[in-house]
């Protein structure tokens, strides 16, 4: 992580934290203990100024997981918005411990189970601060960093990562890429939030549509915007752009896996034991192509600012 991007605008200063974590090559292994490879993440923490009404108060904390881009100045925009009402952020660079630029043209540098795994990592590292309360975490990621406060908030994941701590109390996923999904998702006391643009060309909006819908039958506290004429990003308030170069599967079915992790094959629903992303990639490769966009229009940055501050404020705070 930068260090010139570690202080607010608002002149909180960051504090550099080491998040030791694993990079299991599948959820199958993740969820069998197979943790695979140690790696120290690089992190920053943003805590709010204390006042004297807060003396002897732990306070809560919110996971922030990059997308595909890495960690990006949005996101520094996000967590003062979060520290203004008095949560602590942890924003965690997933990629840089592990040689990473981004993963904008190949997702399967990094297995997306790992990226659920940092975020148990970072839970872990943030029960090490006193003045952080364990029972008030929640994680918020956008896209590919989405698809990792889900995995995140699947209990089973966390009973196998977690021993014993709490787990995650809220996670919002911004724009998620959806094409991963546990078939019997339990969440447990968990609250779920998507934040999905309506016309997104690398992450589908059905996909969200269809885990929400899911996830709430299965009685969590789930709950989704479709965010009108957004695109993919918007939150990030940047300018519409092109990103020849990304790679997309937007219209192949729906990956699903078993309470054990063990993928299912889509057109037979068979097991198949051992699949891992790159195994995954090559079973849908009639699906998989290059070229999205993505930014903003005017407001929507706001928008998503004012949705996830309140999300946090009502789990987190209330």
């Amino acid at each position: 992580m930068q260090q010139h991007i570690e202080t607010l605008a608002n002149g909180v200063q960051g504090r550099a934290l080491v998040v030791p974590s694993h990079t299991p090559r599948s959820f199958e292994d993740a969820i069998a203990g197979r943790w695979g490879p140690a790696v120290d993440l690089q992190a920053t923490l943003y805590v709010p100024a204390a006042s004297v009404a807060d003396a002897g108060r732990r306070r809560p904390a919110v996971i922030i997981i990059p997308g595909s881009g890495g960690v990006l100045p949005p996101m520094l925009v996000h967590a003062q918005a979060l520290v203004h009402i008095g949560i602590a952020v942890l924003l965690v660079d997933a990629f840089g411990g592990r040689g990473v630029v981004d993963t904008v043209a190949e997702q399967r540098q990094i297995p997306f189970a790992a990226s659920a795994c940092d975020i148990f990592a970072a839970m872990r590292r943030l029960a090490q601060e006193p003045n952080l309360d364990t029972t008030r975490l929640g994680a918020m990621g956008y896209s590919r960093g989405g698809v990792a406060v889900l995995g995140a908030a699947m209990s089973v994941l966390a009973n196998a990562s977690l021993q014993g701590q709490p787990p995650l109390k809220a996670v919002l996923a911004g724009w998620p890429w959806c094409g991963y999904q546990f078939k019997e998702p339990e969440v447990g006391s968990t609250a779920v939030r998507m934040v999905v643009a309506d016309h997104d060309d690398w992450a589908s909006a059905v996909q969200s549509q269809a885990y929400h819908a899911v996830l709430q039958a299965r009685g969590a506290r789930a709950s989704l915007r479709l965010v009108r004429n957004a695109k993919h990003g918007f939150g990030y308030g940047s300018p519409v752009q092109a990103m020849p170069e990304a790679m997309v599967a937007l219209n192949a079915p729906i990956v699903y896996f078993d309470t054990d992790g063990v993928l299912l094959d889509p057109w037979t629903g068979q097991r198949r034991p051992g699949a891992d992303d790159s195994a995954i990639v090559q079973l849908l490769l009639p699906f998989v192509g290059r070229g999205v966009t993505l930014g903003a229009q005017p407001g929507q940055m706001q928008e998503f600012i004012a949705d996830f501050t309140a999300f946090f404020r009502t789990e987190l705070l209330g």
